[in-house]
C-alpha cells in the first residue's frame, strides 16, 4: 500500500515537473517574441531616421500613379527613369551611394519587377472601370447594352458586336444625349470618371476614349485592350486633344477587323516605348481646367 502511494506521489511529482517546465518554455519563448519584437522596432525607427534606405512598397505605389498619369504602357527605361526622377527629388541621399552600374542592378532585381506588375494592374482596373462606367451611362440613358464574356472567340464577339443594341450606342457614343444640351455620351463617361478620379491626366482620358471606341467598334474584333491594339488610338488621340480637334467615327480606325486581341487588359509586350512618346505624355503637370476643356471637345461638345 505503502508502495502504492509512492508511486502516486512520483507520479504527481513528475506531473508537475513537466507542467513547469512547459510553463518555463512558454515564458522563454514569449520573452524571445518580445525580444525579436524590440529589435525589429528598433531596425525600423532606424530605417525612418535613415535617408539611405526606402521603403520598396511605398515607392512603387508612388511611382506606378505618376506613371499611369503620362504612360498607359511603359518601356523598361520609362519605368528605370521615372524611378531616378522621384528618388532624386526625395530621397537624393538614397540616390547618392549607387554608381551607375549599382543602381541599374539594384532597380532590375529591387524595384522593376514589382513596379512594372503595379503598373499593369493599374491600367487593368483603370480599363475595366472605364467599361463598367460605359455600361452604366448607356443603360442609364435608355440604351442597354448586351453583356458578352471577354473570354469570347472572336466569331461570337463579331456576332455581339453585330447587334443593333450595340451599333447603336457605338454611333451614338459622340452624339448629344438630349437634342438642345451639350452633353455627349462620352462626356457623361467621362464626368462619371472625373469624380471617381478628381483629375483625370490627358493621357487618362485619351485611353478612356479609346476603350469604348475599341469596345464598340463593329469593324473589329476586339473587347480587350492590348498594348499592340491602344498604342496607336492613345497616340492619335492625343494628338486631336493637343490640336483641339473634334473627334467623330469618321477618324477612328476602321481597318482592324481582323487585328484579334490576344492579350487582356495587360500588355502582351511591355518592351515598346510609350504609346504616346513626344506628344503631350512628358509627365507635365495636369492642368485641371485645361483636361474638363479637352474633354468636352473630344466628347463632340
Amino acid at each position: 500500500m505503502a508502495t502504492k502511494r509512492g508511486e502516486k506521489r512520483r507520479i504527481d511529482d513528475n506531473e508537475r515537473f513537466s507542467k513547469r517546465s512547459t510553463e518555463g518554455s512558454e515564458a522563454e519563448k514569449r520573452v524571445r517574441i518580445s525580444d525579436d519584437s524590440i529589435d525589429e522596432k528598433k531596425l525600423n525607427d532606424n530605417n525612418k531616421n535613415n535617408n539611405n534606405t526606402i521603403d520598396p512598397e511605398r515607392l512603387v505605389k508612388k511611382v506606378s500613379k505618376i506613371l499611369f498619369e503620362n504612360f498607359v504602357y511603359s518601356s523598361q527605361d520609362e519605368y528605370k527613369l521615372a524611378t531616378e526622377k522621384y528618388l532624386k527629388d526625395k530621397n537624393p541621399e538614397f540616390m547618392r551611394q549607387f554608381k551607375k552600374n549599382q543602381w541599374i542592378i539594384f532597380f532590375e532585381k529591387k524595384i522593376a519587377p514589382t513596379l512594372v506588375q503595379k503598373h499593369r494592374s493599374i491600367r487593368g482596373t483603370f480599363t475595366s472601370r472605364v467599361k463598367d462606367v460605359m455600361y452604366s451611362v448607356f443603360e442609364v440613358t435608355g440604351h442597354k447594352l448586351p453583356s458578352i464574356n471577354t473570354q469570347a472567340s472572336p466569331s461570337k464577339i463579331q456576332e455581339w458586336k453585330s447587334k443593333a443594341e450595340v451599333k447603336r450606342c457605338y454611333n451614338n457614343l459622340f452624339k448629344k444625349v438630349k437634342d438642345g444640351q451639350p452633353t455627349t455620351y462620352m462626356s457623361l463617361i467621362i464626368d462619371k470618371l472625373r469624380k471617381e478620379n478628381k483629375n483625370p491626366s490627358k493621357t487618362q482620358i485619351a485611353y478612356a476614349i479609346s476603350i469604348c471606341e475599341t469596345y464598340l467598334n463593329p469593324n473589329n474584333q476586339n473587347i480587350q485592350m492590348s498594348e499592340s491594339i491602344m498604342k496607336s488610338k492613345i497616340i492619335n488621340n492625343l494628338q486631336k486633344l493637343e490640336n483641339r480637334d473634334k473627334f467623330t467615327h469618321s477618324d477612328d480606325d476602321s481597318h482592324d477587323g481582323n487585328d484579334v486581341d490576344d492579350g487582356g487588359d495587360r500588355a502582351a509586350d511591355d518592351r515598346a516605348g510609350a504609346a504616346d512618346d513626344g506628344v503631350t505624355n512628358d509627365g507635365r503637370p495636369n492642368d485641371g481646367a485645361a483636361n474638363d476643356d479637352a474633354a468636352k471637345r473630344w466628347c463632340g461638345q
